[in-house]
């Protein structure tokens, strides 16, 4: 007699009562709300393909029961079609989600490239749905971006230096091929490799090829500072591991009451400045209040974004920047010595008094020694 733990289970037993889909979905699932809330959006009036099928020809897959797959898959980390397709065919959530629908793979790519532009608005209706259930605080929201990496290689990423260098060598190379085809019937580089003349040919008319192409590419690099060849609009981006990757900025707006995002936008600006006064400005419309207050790093701290938010009734608390040194001592800062608001005249430190006629100074700062009047 074994002593292992075991419920006696056949699995070739029969079962005299039968268990249906729904008695094996837990009622506080995950999968219900997502039911729930696809099933409460008016996907005709979206315009989501296929929402109105046609009376004839072949009949198409439900878009409701698409998206319920699209929205399982992006909640579970899962976004292959391929991989959707398996899950399809084994996950007793989705088969409950779908009704036993199986798609195939194609049919789950194709239903996010015709529907692309809507599927954004669907995150919309989420933070709508979670509104009405009263999920949302709608007094503080923090701000923050995240580097998300794009469908692009980095060697497909080209700069105006990798442009140079790039024409450097097709050039040189286009140069030796030249050498090669005059000096093609010298018989004294007995220990040289030996090209034929067709061969020397194609090489340097591959090589001149790709210098005409680097140069059309290098106009768009001076246009727009770099470019991407696969993905257009990614960028070279610092990553969180101090390295660099070809990616998006992601900029998301967080409710501070269930920490649920109300706002997502993609830029590609490896930067955060700029984008405070945006991401605060639609949190707030969403919220349809009159005043809000925003968190967010050092690295959203801009006077204009704080201007507009003063403006719009949006309370902004942001990190302050320390004043840039060009010196790169930690210990020397910048201070404004005059202006239009009580200018300085004159500087007290550490018993000597300087007369001022510049508008900005740099001091060493040293801790405990001296102190700056105004005289």
């Amino acid at each position: 007699m074994s002593r292992y733990i075991s419920n006696n289970t056949d699995r070739n037993q029969v079962n005299l009562i039968p268990m249906s889909l729904d008695e094996m979905i837990s009622e506080d699932n995950p999968v219900r709300i997502l039911d729930a809330f696809v099933d409460s959006i008016n996907l005709n009036e979206l315009g989501f393909k296929y929402a109105t099928p046609k009376m004839t020809g072949r009949k198409p897959y439900n878009p409701a029961a698409m998206l319920k797959l699209y929205l399982y898959g992006y909640f579970n980390g899962i976004r292959s079609s391929r991989k959707l397709e398996t899950e399809c065919n084994r996950n007793i959530e989705l088969m409950w989600l779908i009704q036993e629908l199986r798609p195939d793979y194609r049919t789950i790519a194709d239903f996010r490239k015709d529907n692309i532009s809507l599927l954004k608005n669907i995150f919309k209706h989420f933070s709508l749905l979670c509104n009405d259930l009263g999920l949302l605080g709608k007094e503080i929201v923090a701000i923050d971006g995240s580097k998300f990496r794009a469908n692009n290689a980095r060697k497909k990423n080209l700069t105006k230096g990798k442009i140079e260098k790039m024409l450097v060598y097709f050039e040189q190379a286009a140069k030796r091929y030249l050498e090669l085809l005059e000096n093609t019937d010298d018989k004294d580089a007995k220990n040289s490799v030996i090209y034929s003349k067709e061969e020397i040919q194609q090489k340097l008319a591959n090589a001149t090829q790709r210098i005409h192409e680097l140069t059309e590419i290098k106009q768009q690099v001076e246009e727009n500072g770099e470019i991407s060849l696969t993905d257009k609009d990614a960028r070279l981006m610092s990553a969180s591991n101090m390295g660099f990757d070809v990616a998006y900025n992601m900029q998301t707006a967080v409710d501070a009451k269930n920490h649920i995002i109300v706002v997502a936008d993609v830029v590609n600006n490896p930067a955060d400045q700029g984008q405070l006064w945006t991401m605060a400005d639609q949190a707030k419309q969403l919220f349809n209040v009159e005043k809000i207050t925003v968190l967010a790093d050092k690295g959203y701290y801009t006077g204009p974004c704080l201007e507009k938010c003063e403006q719009e009734n949006i309370v902004a608390i942001v990190s302050k920047q320390k004043s840039p040194s060009s010196t790169g001592n930690r210990h020397i800062n910048v201070f404004e010595v005059s202006g239009r608001k009580n200018p300085l005249t004159s500087l007290y430190i550490s018993g000597v008094i300087y007369s001022l006629n510049i508008t900005w100074i740099i001091l060493p700062i040293k801790r405990n020694q001296g102190d700056v009047r105004n005289h």
